[in-house]
Formats: structure tokens, C-alpha cells, sequence
């Protein structure tokens, strides 16, 4: 990487060292989190926009010099070598510089598993406003007593206030008590959930059906409760099979009539049929919307939902003009990735959650979605990305940081890097996103060394043992500690 001018260094300090009170605050309040279960639910916290540090500036021609590539080496030649680990790739980057300070086969690409979701978070956030939120709405049918439920996408509701799964979601109780009041006491005989905004594409072909039963997906319904989830206590609870029929009768059930035939669409229904929508706000009944795009996110990846990550990726995928469907969402997440300066060209994605074991990804590509968010500099092998570029982008970015689970407090990390695992030394210290398929495991996230060195790091492994590997994948990040 060449030499920063002194401004250039100075900015990147400053927001370094921005970042790095962000983390310490933000593992401090999060290791305060119930250790028990993962899929414990807990409330989002309220993100405080990151504010600048101010001090003294390293006099001219201080070292800022990214640690020793020789040394990081030792510190991971053990943990790298675990055989645990199967076929595994990495890359580390030191932001404060951009540079590269340890790698292993870093542009092989391998199964991702959820840490896919980096990457739909990542063009979720450099495409969608943060505070973006999904419709949920009801409209009269043509016929009497028929009403039109109509999702936008969002997969969240819950049928009452606390009641669900994700936070902060709409519920199906405030949606009826808005119809209730609008209708005057009209009878309903009838729900038709109008299912058009998925385009017919809700079961992804490289899915099995198997895991609908094993609360890992469900066909990708227009609207949904709890993500499918029978049981929206637990994180792996079974799932729908039939998500969007189950809201539809949820919603005749608040009505008050538990009678009414229910039916989903796949092609649009009510004045959308006709090609001609109107001032769907003013016509409806009633409207719910989802929380914000930064919450869900949070919930995304803290949980590691899978439909969630789906839902998301249709979102971008319309917003970028593209068709909403599997492979118009995974397109226009490269295609995002891409314009932000990540060269993708030998990715490929299935799908936007990471239940694909089709899909491909490399370390270099994970690490790289991170260093972009905590606003690393980038090589000068990127063409038509700025300073001021990277900065607008790290401010955008800096939610998928914040989202990442804490090693040993909470989401997918709350029962790892405990006591008597190896990697207990880096428990608070790691934020990351993790990934699990049969014989895949992955972990991408940063890490604050005890120099006070901020890294990025992405690690894939592939046919490894679920728990072994994992466990072997604990002690690679935590090993980066004291470089």
C-alpha cells in the first residue's frame, strides 16, 4: 500500500480511533447479555451515531506501520495447521492501513455457509436508506366481505405486541384493530393473501425440504409470522410450510372470524390485477410497517435468520431494478458489492442467507466487506474509489459492525470462546459472523488487538467437523490477539 499524505493519515486515524470506542462500548454493553442460549431474544439497543475523537496528533513521520507480517505468521502458523479445520482460507487486514497482514489461499473460493449474509447486509446498507421499512397492508376484495391481505415482503409480524420473534416487529392485532374500526362492522367471509411480490419464487431450488422441518427455511412468503417459525420462543423452531396461508388465517382469526376461507395468490389480486394500484396508503383498511432496516439487520445477523436474509436481498433486488426473485437478489448484491470496489467476479451466489451450498465466496471477498466498513483504505488496483468514497461508505457501513455477535455474550457467539475452550483469551474481543453447513464452517468479523491494533479477518473451512472445526476456527481469531 503506498505512503498516506499526512492529511490522508491523519483523517485515518481519527476514524480509527472513532471505531475503536465504538467497539469498546458497544462489547461492553453486550457482555452483559444472558450467556444461556442463543436463541435467547434480546431487544435491540438504540445505536448511537459513532462521534469523532479528538487528540493528538502522531507527529510527522510516527510509525503507523501495519504489524509484522512475520510475526503474525507465527501467531497463526499453529492454529492455521489444525486439522480440525479441513480446507481452510483467510484473510486478515489491518485497517488503520488497508494492508494485508496474513493470508492463506485467500481467493479460493469455498462454501460461505451464513456468512453469505455479510454480503446482503452489506448491499442492503450501501442500497437501501437505513431506516427503510417494509408495508404490510389490507384492502376490500371485489367481492363483499372478501379482504385483500397485501405483503410487501416483510417477514416479521407477530401476532400480538411481544408475542414474536424479531424486534420491534408489526403485529397482526394492531393491523385487525385498523380493519375492525374501517369496516363499521361489515362481516368477513373471506382473506385472499395477495403473495405477487415474490414472483412466484419461494422455495429456492438448491434447498432442501428437509429444513423447513429443521427450522432452518420455509417457502418465501409475501407476508409472514415470525419468519415461519411455529414457535416464535425458539430460533430453530420447525417452520411453515405454508407461511403466507398461516398469516392470512392469523389475520381472520383478530377479526374475530375464525370461519372465513382463506386463500393465497401468487398473481396480484384487487385493483393491482388491473394494472393500476391508486393511492394504495388512502384506499386501505388498514397498514402496519416493519421496523427499520438497521433493526432487522441487527436481527439478521444476530440470530443468523435465514428468511430474514432472503426478504432482505428482494428488497435490494427491487430497489436496484433487478427481478424479485432468488437470482435477481443475488445479482444485485454482486453487482452492489462491485460498484463499492469488492472485485466479485469469481463469486456466485444461490441465494442471500448462506443455506446454499452452492454458493462460493473467498476470504479475500468477506474481509474485504468488513475492511470497507470500518473504513480501511483500499489498494490502488481499485479503480473510481475516493477517500471521500470509502469514508461515505464506512459511515453507511458501520451498522454491519455494530450488528456482528460478541465472542462469549450473545446471538451465534453467546456459547462460544468460553472458559476452557482455547479461545477464551479473545471472549468480548471478537465481534463476528458466523457460518455452519454440514462439513462447512466459517467466521468473519474484527477483532482489537492488545496493541490496540484494529483487524478485519475472514476464515473458511470446508470439510470439517461441525464442532471441531468450529471450535478450531475460536483459537485462528483469537490467536490474532497479541499481534
Amino acid at each position: 500500500m503506498p505512503e498516506m499524505s499526512t492529511n490522508s493519515s491523519r483523517r485515518w486515524l481519527y476514524g480509527i480511533g472513532a471505531f475503536v470506542v465504538a467497539v469498546i462500548v458497544i462489547v461492553a454493553a453486550a457482555l452483559v447479555v444472558n450467556r444461556s442460549s442463543g436463541s435467547d431474544i434480546e431487544a435491540a439497543e438504540e445505536i448511537a451515531a459513532a462521534s469523532p475523537v479528538v487528540g493528538a496528533v502522531p507527529a510527522e513521520g510516527a510509525d503507523n506501520s501495519a504489524p509484522d507480517t512475520d510475526a503474525v505468521a507465527s501467531a497463526l502458523a499453529g492454529p492455521a495447521a489444525d486439522g480440525a479445520l479441513g480446507q481452510v482460507t483467510g484473510h486478515v487486514t489491518d485497517v488503520a492501513t488497508g494492508e494485508e497482514i496474513w493470508s492463506a489461499n485467500p481467493d479460493r473460493t469455498l462454501v460461505p455457509a451464513s456468512a453469505t449474509k455479510l454480503t446482503t447486509a452489506t448491499a442492503a446498507l450501501l442500497t437501501l436508506p437505513v431506516d427503510d421499512r417494509v408495508e404490510t397492508s389490507v384492502l376490500a376484495g371485489d367481492e363483499p366481505g372478501q379482504l385483500i391481505l397485501r405483503g410487501g415482503g416483510d417477514v416479521t409480524l407477530q401476532r400480538s405486541k411481544d408475542s414474536g420473534f424479531f424486534t420491534d416487529a408489526p403485529t397482526i392485532e394492531d393491523l385487525a384493530g385498523q380493519v375492525t374500526e374501517a369496516l363499521g362492522g361489515q362481516p368477513v367471509t373471506s382473506v385472499v393473501v395477495d403473495n405477487s411480490v415474490r414472483e412466484g419464487d419461494l422455495f429456492n431450488s438448491t434447498w432442501s425440504t428437509d429444513d423447513i422441518g429443521a427450522g432452518n427455511v420455509a417457502p418465501l412468503g409475501a407476508v409472514m409470522l415470525d419468519a415461519g417459525r411455529t414457535d416464535p420462543t425458539e430460533n430453530y423452531s420447525p417452520r411453515s410450510n405454508t407461511p403466507a396461508a398461516d398469516a392470512g388465517h392469523a389475520l381472520a382469526d383478530a377479526l374475530g372470524a375464525p370461519d372465513a376461507s382463506v386463500s393465497v395468490s401468487e398473481d396480484p389480486v384487487g385493483s393491482e390485477a388491473d394494472g393500476d394500484s391508486g393511492d394504495e396508503a388512502a384506499d386501505a383498511l388498514g397498514t402496519v410497517y416493519s421496523a427499520p432496516l438497521g433493526t432487522r439487520l441487527r436481527d439478521m445477523m444476530l440470530h443468523s435468520d435465514n428468511l430474514l436474509a432472503e426478504a432482505v436481498g428482494r428488497e435490494v433486488a427491487a430497489a436496484r431494478d433487478k427481478p424479485a426473485t432468488f437470482s435477481g437478489a443475488t445479482d444485485a448484491i454482486l453487482e452492489t458489492l462491485g460498484e463499492a470496489g469488492i472485485d466479485v467476479d469469481k463469486a456466485v451466489l444461490k441465494d442471500c442467507s448462506g443455506m446454499s451450498e452452492d454458493n462460493r465466496l473467498s476470504a479475500r471477498i468477506l474481509d474485504g466487506v468488513l475492511a470497507l466498513a470500518a473504513g480501511s483504505p483500499v489498494s490502488d488496483d481499485v479503480d473510481d474509489v475516493e477517500d471521500d468514497d470509502i469514508a461515505d461508505r464506512a459511515a453507511e457501513l458501520r451498522l454491519l459492525l455494530d450488528a456482528l455477535p460478541v465472542a462469549a455474550a450473545d446471538g451465534t457467539l453467546s456459547d462460544r470462546y468460553l472458559s476452557g475452550s482455547g479461545a477464551e483469551s479473545a471472549a468480548g474481543r471478537v465481534r463476528a459472523k458466523t457460518g455452519t453447513l454440514d462439513g462447512v464452517n466459517a467466521l468473519a468479523g474484527t477483532l482489537t488487538t492488545d496493541s490496540g491494533r484494529v483487524l478485519t479477518f475472514a476464515f473458511l473451512s470446508n470439510g470439517s467437523d461441525q464442532d471441531a472445526g468450529r471450535a478450531a476456527l475460536d483459537r485462528l481469531a483469537a490467536a490474532l490477539r497479541k499481534v
